[in-house]
């Protein structure tokens, strides 16, 4: 909050009346006081000072107080400025018209000096409660923006909306979705001598660059378990093409590990797996809640990247029917469920 002595800004063509205002307030301790001598100098002395309040005289002869008043008024910077007006004018409608303009108050010369004191101790507590106020909504704001963002992050961005209009049971059907998980090769063992610090930079390096690629083609990450990344094409918004969309990123998921090694202090492989059909997805919690996703695809999502191989990505044949002849095909080859099924699946590359 400002802690500056507050300015008041006196504004009359009367050299005695502006004397006579600035020895009042000089007397009630005021220091920061400045005097135009007509509204247009009025005008430039608050487009270069901040005030706290103006004393405004009514009759000018550049340019009358009421419409030196309006121009303030009408500035979304000074509107807030409180402004007394001080006039020989006691005419109703005068003063009427000032009020609705937006004066703070109106007092007729000559002025009763206990009056005008106390008129002014008004109209700087009411500009110090509308500073505190506009203070406080401005951190409210901030805040807000600040939880919308983290949210956004945390949540897809029609998710978040729903929760901000007052949704609070999240839970949906995807009739056709491609599930894709990426995991490093040999985690384990690679990270056994590795500091906590450097292998969070690692991951972070890597991820990071995943959730780029993946913001490019709009699919939605859904989460990291250790060195597992799982992400899904095809919602929250719907995707005819997701299979193919999910293949490019798989791909580039393993084109940008290759291009991170030299910068890695322990050079990292991945392999992919992918399998598109049906899943089930909604939020999950009231304290770190997330948005995450169920059903058969998932789990064999999971083992197609199970069995694939290091810089390789492994689609399910579900996934492939769907790629048409962008891609090349090396299979077909069986994948065992846990369930006791046998799966047909295809390595993808691109072609050449």
């Amino acid at each position: 909050m400002a802690t500056e002595l507050p300015g008041i800004l006196i504004v009359d063509d009367n050299e005695d009346n502006r004397y006579t205002l600035q020895l009042l307030l000089e007397s009630d301790g005021h220091e920061r006081i400045s005097s135009a001598a007509g509204g247009n100098e009025a005008l430039a002395l608050i487009e270069k000072e901040r005030f706290s309040l103006v004393l405004l005289d009514l009759m000018m002869p550049d340019l009358n107080g009421d419409e030196v008043l309006k121009v303030i008024k009408s500035d979304p910077d000074n509107r807030d400025i409180p402004v007394v007006m001080i006039s020989a004018d006691t005419d109703a409608e005068k003063v009427s018209q000032c009020i609705e303009l937006g004066a703070d108050d109106y007092l007729p010369k000559p002025f009763n000096p206990t009056i005008l004191r106390a008129r002014i101790g008004a109209a700087l507590r009411r500009h110090s409660l509308r500073a505190l106020e506009n203070e406080y909504v401005g951190k409210v704001e901030s805040e807000k923006r600040h939880s919308e963002n983290l949210l956004r992050n945390i949540l897809p961005a029609e998710i978040a909306t729903r929760l901000r209009n007052g949704e609070s049971n999240i839970a949906d059907h995807f009739d056709d979705t491609t599930v894709i998980f990426a995991d490093i090769v040999g985690f384990g063992k690679i990270t056994a001598r590795m500091k906590a610090y450097e292998i969070v930079a690692c991951l972070n390096q890597l991820f990071s660059e995943f959730d780029r690629l993946a913001e490019e083609v709009g699919i939605e990450k859904i989460k990291t378990i250790g060195d597992n990344y799982m992400a899904v094409c095809g919602l929250p918004t719907p995707r005819s093409n997701h299979a193919r969309l999910a293949a490019k990123f798989a791909l580039d998921m393993v084109a940008a590990t290759a291009r991170l090694r030299p910068r890695l202090p322990v050079p990292f492989t991945i392999r992919v797996g992918l399998h598109s059909g049906p899943v089930m997805a909604g939020v999950i919690g009231t304290r770190k809640f997330a948005y995450d996703v169920w059903g058969d695809t998932v789990n064999i999502a999971a083992r197609m990247e199970g069995a694939s191989e290091p810089n390789r990505v492994l689609a399910s044949a579900a996934s492939v029917k769907a790629l048409g002849s962008e891609y090349t095909l090396d299979g077909p080859c069986n994948v065992d469920t846990k369930e006791g099924r046998v799966l047909e699946a295809f390595f993808v590359s691109r072609k050449s």
